[in-house]
């Protein structure tokens, strides 16, 4: 029987047609990249394809795919990947548009990072082992153990799986070992001759839409090398809530979901295992963090009780597993370690970013903000700290928004509007032609569209006596047009829609509302906040202006926003780096008061106050922009 094809053009990669799947499962297996920012439910239309051959070996068209797609779109043959699905064996050809490939994302790194006292868990220790005699017969580990605790007062286990590795161990350089001990209790390896001066381990931030990995020096502190790539759960649903979804409603979702996710961090450690001239068993530890969503996916946790209230996370206190526990190749008798969570969905990672900036240590009250599909925050000083988190949605990352998509080549980042003319200027990352708008972007955006009254404070849009940007879209509202055809990559205009701002309002009322309810319960008012912590490559890229001016951040003066990078990673890197950090963390964790926004009271009327441009609030929170204006 002839085996039949589905192939995707213009890449010409191909697989075996198989009945069930959708176009989007097939896309997966053969690495083609198509944009999915609802996890396959039909939400977003991201994943627009175009059938050129063999329509009628796929489902017919569903009131998802007519809910999203334009007549004239259903009549020329474009599906939604993740709903057309193979009902018959026969060969297809898929067309891909350029707005439906994901490209290369902006990636942040980078982070502030104080300094910390090495006090790695792993340590290392050169035993010179009184050879093995007639008159002395003592087995191999008895002598060892025996040795380590006359010269270096340790009393440790041998790690199982270790005791294969003593004979050679300890004779290969006459009697001369190094023995690697995991916080002074366990004895995880044991190599021939001294090998003190190799010391290496791996932190790893696992965020909702990138995975960064930095091989760290355990004797120096050094940062050896960085690696980050897209999360690869992302064709599975680019928000939490979607990946959860995904995890509950499939039986090997959760597997599918840990395998790839293990799979890019096993490819980091390679590569910068290869930039370094060292190799994957020479990692004795990897500390990761996450929010509690990727961090129970990780372990291989379900996550499905995140999702329903009460939200409460399987797991809250730090664990350490055996690498082969989870699949990681990295040294087999190492471990991997994570900081622990705090509540609901601030997780590991908030714990973390409040490690890195400081914030648990200053003396006047601030506020930690890490924004993303769901903003971490958490507020305080050295006296008391309180943390909640919003459902800010993925409309920062583009999801839900006409023309959205992520910090990747063209994408509008920065916009300036004049206010005289309504004349626009705009700038896109890698300065490529405009192929859409990313979250700073959008921010900016709706910002010089409120400030030159394009927008009312209500968040409408009215007509513009300056020019015909403003003109009404297929379904009879006003859209704002910020590149013609003529300035983007696929000759389609980049707008901003009435339905794009009510996303964002609802995004920004969800942080607003938070960071309230936070300094309502600290009894203070945006005034008193001496210092806001923007963490994340969002809060790095956005304009603090913009983001104060629509009402996102609370009201203070854009010189109080400290702008703090991946500190996510950073706390990571100096958890690795010293057990103090991890007790610290420990310590944090209990002492962080968790606020659940849902139960707040008068939490919808704030909210409602909150969707507003800034917000209607000034009474008890009188804002900047305001005071600027005036």
């Amino acid at each position: 029987m002839t085996k039949t094809v589905t192939r995707f053009q213009p890449l010409g990669r191909g697989t075996s047609t198989r009945t069930g799947a959708s176009l989007l499962d097939l896309a997966r297996e053969v690495d083609v990249s198509v944009e999915s920012i609802c996890g396959g439910t039909g939400k977003c239309g991201k994943c627009r394809v175009l059938v050129a051959t063999g329509e009628k070996h796929l489902s017919p068209i569903n009131e998802s795919e007519r809910a999203a797609l334009t007549a004239e779109e259903v009549g020329i043959g474009v599906r939604l990947a993740c709903q057309a699905r193979i009902v018959a064996e026969g060969d297809i050809v898929i067309d891909i548009p350029e707005l439906s490939r994901r490209g290369h994302h902006r990636l942040l790194a980078s982070g502030i990072e104080p300094e910390v006292e090495l006090a790695p868990a792993m340590g290392k220790i050169l035993l010179r082992i009184p050879p093995a005699t007639l008159s002395d017969i003592r087995a191999d580990d008895d002598r060892l153990l025996e040795l380590l605790h006359s010269e270096a007062a340790v009393t440790a286990n041998i790690a199982q799986g270790v005791h294969q590795l003593l004979p050679k161990a300890v004779r290969e350089k006459s009697w001369e070992a190094t023995v690697t001990l995991f916080r002074g209790e366990e004895l995880v390896r044991i190599d021939p001759g001294d090998t003190t001066g190799n010391l290496l381990g791996v932190a790893v931030d696992i965020g909702t839409t990138k995975v960064v990995a930095y091989l760290v020096n355990l004797i120096t502190g050094e940062i050896v090398g960085t690696e980050s790539q897209p999360n690869p759960q992302i064709p599975f649903g680019e928000d939490v809530m979607s990946r959860i979804s995904y995890a509950s409603r499939n039986s090997d979702g959760l597997r599918k979901l840990k395998e790839v996710v293990v799979g890019s961090v096993n490819a980091l450690i390679a590569r910068l295992c290869a930039d370094a001239g060292k190799d994957p068993t020479d990692i004795l530890e990897v500390v990761v963090v996450g929010n509690t969503a990727m961090h129970h996916i990780f372990f291989g946790i379900t996550p499905q009780h995140l999702a329903q209230a009460p939200y409460a996370p399987a797991v809250r206190n730090s664990l350490t597993v055996d690498p082969g526990h989870l699949g990681l190749d990295i040294y087999p008798f190492g471990k991997v370690s994570s900081l622990p969570n705090i509540a609901g969905f601030v997780g590991a990672d908030a714990v973390a970013v409040l490690i890195a900036s400081g914030l648990y240590q200053d003396d006047e009250i601030g506020m930690m903000i890490d924004i993303g599909t769901n903003t971490e925050i958490i507020a305080g000083s050295r006296e008391r700290l309180i943390a909640c988190s919003c459902a800010s949605g993925p409309a920062f990352e583009g999801a839900h928004i006409k023309h959205g998509m992520r910090a990747a080549s063209g994408a509008i980042e920065r916009i300036w509007i004049d206010a005289e003319t309504h004349d626009i200027h705009l700038r896109t990352v890698d300065d490529a032609p405009a192929r859409g708008i990313c979250g700073s972007g959008i921010v900016d955006a709706i910002s010089e569209m409120f400030r030159c009254g394009i927008l009312t404070d209500a968040g409408k849009m009215r007509p513009s006596d300056r020019g015909d940007r403003v003109r009404k879209d297929a379904d009879g509202r006003n859209e704002f047009i910020l590149a013609s055809a003529a300035e983007t990559e696929a000759g389609v205009e980049v707008t901003i829609t009435q339905n794009d701002v009510q996303e964002i309002q609802l995004a920004k009322a969800a942080i607003f509302t938070g960071a309230s309810a936070l300094m309502r319960k600290l009894g203070i008012a945006c005034s008193d906040l001496k210092r806001v912590y923007a963490a994340g490559a969002f809060g790095t890229y956005v304009d603090p202006t913009s983001a104060i001016t629509i009402g996102m951040y609370p009201d203070i003066p854009p010189e109080r926003i400290k702008f703090i990078g991946n500190a996510a990673g950073s706390g990571a890197r100096m958890a690795l780096k010293s057990t103090k950090v991890r007790d610290l963390a420990d310590r944090l964790s209990k002492r962080v008061e968790y606020v659940e926004l849902a139960m707040e009271k008068n939490f919808q009327a704030e909210f409602a106050k909150a969707m507003f441009l800034p917000h209607r609030d000034a009474d008890r929170f009188p804002s900047v922009v305001q005071q600027r204006q005036a």
